[in-house]
């Protein structure tokens, strides 16, 4: 009873909330990482592709329970075409979530290293992100082949008569994703093991493997030498980095293990106890891809700048032109419903709108000279000195500019 109950509000609370949030914090991600001040080192490239690979992977996962619990049927099962294209995207997108992050801790650990240059990085990060998808849809295309399969299915039905009643059973053909007959061995034994190594197992001990190697050269280049700026930078965003990957270890790879051996044995009978484990660990691996926004909050003070940043820009106020006409306009109907002259209301209005037309125009111009006489120095003729004069011009509510011209000029 419990069981269903904590199912029932994952279909119906957690993975539609986990689809808004997912998307809104992926997007928010892809337009902070995509501004200025990140879109040309590669490690935010990476981090772009994988916030794309994630909004992808949570709809295509969600989606199945959705659908679901609203129609009380698995998408899957609809139609050959459906269940073999959605079996192969979910699998590649697992896969690449992995792998992208192997990647970019190698591309970063290469960086610290002084392999590659941090210059023209797009089009490495081209080229080994189309190598990775070419590399990993061409291993899923199996699936186009495997899954897929008619069931015969008996269908009781009951005849009566006027004297009694005879039981009869109709067979019927139903459509069902799962692996065809002739290989049932082969996706019961082997996909498992392959899933289990190339989305946890392997990724995990790559990525274990370039992050000790970055935290050492970090701690190694901070002890030798005098940290810049720039080196701070480069450390801020290898803790993000590392923020990542380290959520990959502690919730993706314990999910996928669990539910790999799971498929592996493939008892007849689950109880309802595994069926809550696999429940909450498969929504644990999903929440995973979700999770980034607050990881890169979290960890990246340049990413919390921008963010805010960000938020400033999107609740930036009318222009100022457009206030002060604003507040002119008003102060000339105050000014009209104040004054009871005429004449003086005619003035008043007369002088707000030159006021509006000359800050609107910027022209409304403050020039301040000043001339200092200096003595002439020896040699000179004393007929011939030297005038400075400074003007300040000041328009609108711009800053100041100040220019100097020293002339020079001859006294009759």
């Amino acid at each position: 009873m419990w069981h269903n109950i904590v199912r029932f509000g994952l279909l119906r609370i957690f993975y539609p909330c986990l689809m808004i949030f997912g998307t809104i914090g992926n997007i928010l991600c892809l337009k902070i990482l995509l501004r200025k001040r990140f879109r040309r080192q590669s490690t935010c490239q990476y981090l772009c592709i994988l916030a794309v690979i994630d909004i992808l992977f949570i709809y295509l996962r969600s989606t199945r329970y959705v659908y679901r619990y609203m129609f009380h049927v698995d998408v899957r099962n609809t139609s050959l075409w459906i269940c073999r294209s959605f079996t192969f995207f979910s699998s590649s997108l697992s896969h690449l979530a992995s792998w992208i992050l192997v990647v970019v801790s190698f591309d970063r650990y290469f960086i610290m290293k002084n392999f590659f240059t941090r210059r023209d990085a797009s089009p490495r990060v081209r080229k080994s992100s189309c190598i990775l998808i070419l590399i990993v849809c061409t291993a899923n295309l199996h699936y186009f082949h495997v899954v897929g399969t008619h069931i015969p299915l008996q269908i009781p039905s009951i005849q009566t008569d006027l004297e009694n009643a005879t039981e009869n059973s109709s067979s019927t053909l139903r459509f069902v994703c799962i692996a065809r007959e002739e290989y049932e061995e082969f996706f019961r034994l082997y996909v498992p093991v392959f899933d289990l190594l190339l989305v946890a197992i392997i990724p995990f001990c790559l990525m274990v493997f370039t992050n000790i190697g970055i935290i050492r050269t970090t701690m190694r280049s901070n002890m030798l030498f005098t940290t810049s700026k720039k080196q701070q930078r480069h450390n801020r965003l290898t803790i993000m980095l590392l923020s990542v990957t380290l959520a990959f270890m502690l919730l993706t790879c314990p999910s996928v293990v669990y539910i790999c051996i799971n498929r592996l044995k493939s008892p007849k009978r689950v109880s309802d106890t595994k069926l809550l484990v696999l429940d909450l660990l498969e929504s644990l691996w999903y929440t995973k891809h979700a999770l980034n926004f607050i990881l890169y909050t979290l960890s990246g003070q340049d990413f919390r700048r921008e963010f805010i940043k960000l938020l400033s820009c999107s609740q930036r106020k009318v222009p100022n032109s457009s206030n002060t006409l604003g507040n002119n306009s008003l102060d000339i109907q105050v000014n009209v419903y104040t004054n009871n002259s005429p004449y003086v209301n005619r003035r008043a209005l007369d002088q707000r709108h030159r006021q509006s037309d000359c800050e609107l125009n910027n022209a409304s111009t403050l020039l301040i000279s000043k001339s200092l006489r200096v003595r002439a120095p020896t040699g000179v003729h004393s007929d011939f000195i030297v005038s400075t004069t400074y003007s300040t011009t000041q328009t609108g509510t711009s800053d100041a500019r100040r220019s100097s011209s020293t002339t020079k000029t001859s006294v009759q």
